[in-house]
């Protein structure tokens, strides 16, 4: 109960974006768990951010978080902050595909369009999502 809260509290106070609003029709339509369904499209939604200069700033800021001790330059965190997390990913033993949880490339526009009825949280996004963007990404996690 104190890590749920934890997190309440740190998404309250740092808003969720596209990998939430992609997360949550993987999790609706298949049952998938919400860490789960969020796993599986984090590496994807950042990897799209990573063309807002502004987000690449700020994922490079997290790198030395999750890799102590190490030093980036520029935009060299952002990369490094994505491995880490694809890695924990691994680590964990995560499925890292959309179709290891039963999803097929027939699923993906019914998920586009539903992920973009998530505008609440689309808004967040440091980069804007459409429908196509998010297409694009279900694609690439598949």
């Amino acid at each position: 109960l104190i890590g749920a809260m934890k997190a309440g509290q740190a998404f309250a106070n740092a808003p969720v974006a596209a990998v939430h609003a992609l997360a949550y029709p993987v999790g609706g339509h298949f049952h998938v768990p919400h860490g789960l369904s969020n796993a599986l499209m984090l590496p994807h939604v950042l990897r799209f951010n990573l063309d807002n200069a502004a987000a690449a700033t700020q994922y490079a800021e997290l790198a030395p978080i999750l890799l102590p001790g190490k030093s980036f330059s520029g935009n060299a965190g952002a990369g490094a902050l994505l491995a880490e997390l694809e890695s924990i990913i691994d680590d964990v033993k995560l499925e890292k595909q959309l179709r290891q949880v039963g999803i097929s490339h027939n699923h993906l526009p019914m998920l586009a369009k539903d992920a973009m009825n998530q505008q609440r949280l689309l808004v967040n996004n440091p980069r804007e999502v459409t429908y196509d963007d998010a297409l694009r990404i279900y694609e690439q996690a598949l």
